[in-house]
């Protein structure tokens, strides 16, 4: 299958990393408040993650 546009996938793929990675980060939020830490820890990796992921599109955008 041929992409018509690369770069507007790549952009969009980045988008929707910073989507997860604020998601997860509220999610972690909310379970720190309600004392659920196992899954405050997971949601916190699942934005380190993304962070992680954001940087390496970001240098593919380049």
């Amino acid at each position: 299958m041929k992409t018509k546009n690369p770069q507007k996938i790549m952009r969009m793929l980045t988008v929707l990393c910073i989507v997860i990675g604020l998601a997860a980060v509220a999610v972690g939020v909310v379970a720190v408040y309600k004392e659920e830490y196992i899954i405050a820890v997971a949601m916190l990796l699942v934005a380190v993650w993304q962070i992680f992921n954001f940087r390496q599109w970001k240098k593919t955008v380049k």
